[in-house]
């Protein structure tokens, strides 16, 4: 017997309907965009509500929420649905309220929340499995409407029918699947704290006390010091030149960036060579790259260029500086960046063998955020398929026998499992080698 048929033996379920077991309640009503500034209730955003399956409330967000408003407060167990998607099958997806509550939380206007008439007919860590498993997914994509913009229908809502097993079985399956997501959630920490950790030397090496410190040491050698410029009095900055769409290929030629750090296609000529810092104008505003080869830059690039600074080490500096540039972009339906912003960003300039140190150290540490960025994600990918694998059995119940449904297939498991092993051990076996190769050379 399976681990799976033995957690589900003789277990029986019941099927009721949401508007039977719960009533729907909309957001918040009457706010204006003011009452979003400086608030004094915190609230749970559309963009949270679809993210998480379990809903943050780790917020900052906040509405200006007066004492005689009868606005609804959300409670644990409440399990919050976005409203509205430019898609039905991304509408009506879930969030559920685990964390019992210490202070008055709202949920935006978008979106809108179920609340149990009896708070112990469901587990909301439970709940925030199940509302995301794909057959109830599908049942409630279907209750949405609309041309250019769906909207969920709460009346049909109220028809869909959901699984109730026991509370001791509810348990054995959150226990089962909060596993893999645990283990998704670390594995993503990783990622962020190897990211964490790049940003952390490339900006301690760019710094200008560490820049000026180092270039003291050398100034008897060299007869010279640190320096800080406006990149327009030390680079050229050279907009690039459109193409039209139809001119590109999706292989093959010279990558064409427009808007974006991914190629927009492929063209037949080059209209820069390799070596360049770019920062991006439009679209992605504020974006910076380095290429190597031969390239295409369209008119939403600006190409950076220098005689006197090494080209590369330029770009790290940039990225140093991504959020001072960031923030000089205009908002509008297509962000933009002037030239002047990025002529006016002032870089330090040590001498070029301090430069090309840098440059080497920021190589290694990127190389290595490369290799981490390229095995974690997947590592995380494989996991998460893995847990949806196991929701669906675990969630898949047979309807007219009011049973669990015998779908399981003992050896598809045991074959599932070895073989997520085998994955694991050998990109964990790639991943620490390579690790320690780079590590070797430093």
């Amino acid at each position: 017997m399976s681990k799976i048929d033995e957690l589900l033996k003789d277990e029986k379920v019941e099927w009721k309907k949401l508007g039977d077991i719960g009533e729907f309640y909309g957001g918040i009503t009457g706010k204006t965009k003011q009452d979003f500034n400086g608030g004094n209730a915190k609230f749970i955003t559309y963009k949270n509500v679809y993210l998480n399956p379990a809903t943050d409330l780790n917020v900052k967000d906040k509405v200006k929420i007066n004492p005689e408003e009868n606005q609804r407060k959300l409670m644990y167990g409440d399990v919050l649905f976005t409203g509205s998607s430019e898609t039905p099958d991304e509408c009506g997806m879930s969030s559920v309220i685990t964390t019992k509550l210490t202070e008055d939380i709202y949920l935006n206007s978008f979106c809108f929340f179920l609340r149990l008439h009896d708070s112990d007919l469901l587990l909301p860590d439970f709940s925030k499995h199940l509302f995301r498993s794909e057959a109830l997914r599908i049942k409630i994509g279907k209750t949405a409407s609309g041309v250019t913009r769906f909207n969920v229908s709460k009346d049909l809502m109220k028809k869909i029918e959901i699984p109730i097993p026991s509370i001791e079985t509810q348990e054995k399956i959150v226990k089962t699947l909060d596993k893999f997501t645990n283990y998704v959630t670390k594995l993503q920490a990783e990622l962020q704290g190897r990211v964490k950790q790049y940003e952390y030397y490339r900006d301690m090496l760019l710094s200008e006390e560490y820049l000026k410190k180092i270039s003291e040491e050398l100034f008897i050698e060299y007869n010279t010091s640190l320096k800080k410029v406006k990149l327009k009095d030390s680079a050229e900055i050279i907009r690039g030149k459109r193409l039209v769409r139809s001119e590109l290929k999706e292989t093959g030629g010279f990558p064409v960036f427009q808007n974006s750090l991914t190629p927009l296609g492929y063209y037949h000529d080059k209209n820069f060579t390799g070596d360049k810092a770019c920062v991006i104008s439009a679209g992605a505003a504020g974006d910076i790259f380095y290429i190597e080869d031969d390239f295409w830059a369209a008119d939403d690039v600006f190409v950076i260029t220098s005689d006197s600074i090494l080209n590369k080490y330029i770009y790290y500096f940039l990225l140093n500086k991504q959020s001072l540039i960031k923030s000089k972009v205009r908002k509008a339906s297509v962000p933009r960046l002037s030239r002047d912003e990025i002529e006016r960003v002032e870089i330090l300039v040590p001498t070029i063998g301090l430069q090309e140190k840098v440059v080497e150290i920021l190589d290694k540490f990127q190389n290595l955020l490369s290799d981490t960025q390229g095995l974690l994600p997947e590592e995380i990918e494989q996991r998460r398929k893995q847990y949806e694998y196991y929701r669906e059995k675990l969630l898949t119940f047979d309807i007219a026998k009011g049973t669990i449904a015998r779908q399981t297939d003992r050896q598809t498991d045991r074959q599932t499992d070895r073989q997520t092993d085998r994955q694991t051990d050998r990109q964990t076996d790639r991943q620490t080698d390579r690790q320690t190769d780079r590590q070797t050379d430093r």
